[in-house]
């Protein structure tokens, strides 16, 4: 039957027709209200996972990836996202061991527990440590679903946590240095004593051995005074005091240095190059004892690395860019440093010889003394060609030292 001219068909609507049609447009509207919200919510809560400064991804019993955040995208072992999503981890993380792998994911889907761990990963160049997450994930029941895999590079906790663990090392023994200094004190005087008896009972002037003899005993007289001045130096550790400081200049502590050491038999075994021109006549403000133990401990570091007949040079230096500076280079053509142990040769404790033939703290040792003198230590080493130790002081003038 059609419909009497000037009507329509919303006209010929009843009340209850056109109640649901406005029930079904506000139904409309709200779905795409909430599947906007929906949508937003989503992007959200991916913009706060891809916002983690850790790598995030999760698997599900099948072992296949459902998330793979943008940290673990990027970086030397990234993988992009298209490439993971709907993949089983074995395939994606193929330079890991399956085994391995799955053992892991199994035990978290079997038991429920979080499990964490650490690993060290070389892939970057540098050694990395990464703290593992393994958490457990439940969509419905009481069944583990999923397992949430984060990643974080937590190498720079780990080395501040060395570095607190090496300044209690460093307390503990400035400690150890007040209690034994008395202890350690006795001896050396009782040692200085009886240089002093014998060399006063020398006949003055007598032919033959009598002054090798004479020089030995001063050796040893200056060696247990230095020994001395070196064990009360440690009581610094827990009681600072200010070293006593004068005008000299490199070659005269290289002199100290090379008289002290001429009579060791590994010293001896190699030759010392001088090269001390007019650089190391420049005055400098230094305490000589402190400077003697960083030249000869930087000598006997050079013997280490070298075999004997070997030649360690001894040079002077002005810097070209720094006119106000003047320094002392010790170089080798030994077995020379890692970058990994160039990295670290500077850190208390840390030594590359065996057990018992250094405490590392040698190179530590001479930062902080030529730190304190207001300069500063370099090292050039190139594995299997040599080291080259810098020392480099600024230039000092005697009327602005201060007596």
């Amino acid at each position: 039957m059609t419909p009497p001219p000037g009507s329509s068909p919303a006209a010929d609507r009843s009340p209850s027709d056109t109640d649901a049609a406005q029930r079904i447009a506000h139904l409309e509207r709200e779905l795409d209200l909430r599947t906007r919200e929906l949508e937003a919510q989503r992007r959200f809560v991916s913009q706060v996972v891809d916002s983690l400064p850790v790598g995030l991804y999760v698997v599900d019993r099948d072992y296949r990836i459902h998330m793979w955040n943008r940290t673990r995208e990027t970086g030397m072992q990234g993988i992009a996202r298209v490439e993971a999503i709907g993949r089983t981890i074995f395939d994606v993380l193929s330079r890991q061991p399956a085994d391995l792998l799955k053992r892991e994911f199994d035990e978290v889907f079997a038991t429920g527990v979080l499990q964490q761990f650490q690993m060290e990963s070389d892939a970057s160049g540098e050694r990395r440590t990464f703290r593992i997450s393994k958490i457990p994930m439940r969509l419905e029941g009481e069944h583990v679903t999923h397992v949430i895999t984060v990643g974080e590079d937590i190498t720079p906790v780990r080395a501040a946590f060395e570095r607190s663990a090496q300044a209690e090392k460093l307390s503990a023994l400035g400690q150890l240095a007040a209690g034994v200094m008395h202890e350690i004190n006795n001896p050396l005087a009782t040692i200085a004593a009886c240089a002093e008896t014998i060399a006063l009972s020398l006949p003055e002037g007598a032919p033959g051995t009598a002054q090798p003899t004479a020089e030995l005993l001063r050796i040893i007289d200056l060696e247990v005074q230095r020994s001395k001045r070196i064990v009360d130096s440690l009581l610094d550790f827990s009681r600072p005091r200010p070293s006593e400081r004068a005008l000299m200049h490199w070659r005269d502590v290289v002199d100290q240095t090379l008289f002290l050491v001429q009579h060791h038999g590994e010293i001896k075994a190699r030759r010392i190059e001088r090269e001390l021109g007019d650089p190391a006549a420049l005055p400098i403000h230094v305490d000589r004892d402190q400077l003697v133990q960083v030249v000869m401990a930087l000598l006997w570091n050079a013997t280490d690395a070298t075999p004997r007949g070997a030649t360690i040079r001894v040079r002077s230096l002005v810097s070209a860019e720094e006119p106000g500076v003047v320094g002392l280079e010790v170089s080798d053509t030994g077995h020379g440093m890692s970058a990994a142990v160039r990295a670290r040769a500077f850190e208390p404790f840390f030594s590359t010889k065996a057990t018992g033939k250094g405490t590392g703290l040698g190179l530590s040792i001479c930062y902080g003394i030529l730190r304190d003198h207001g300069g500063r230590i370099e090292l050039d080493s190139v594995e299997g060609a040599g080291t080259t130790v810098r020392l480099l002081l600024p230039v000092a003038h005697a009327a602005a030292v201060t007596p």
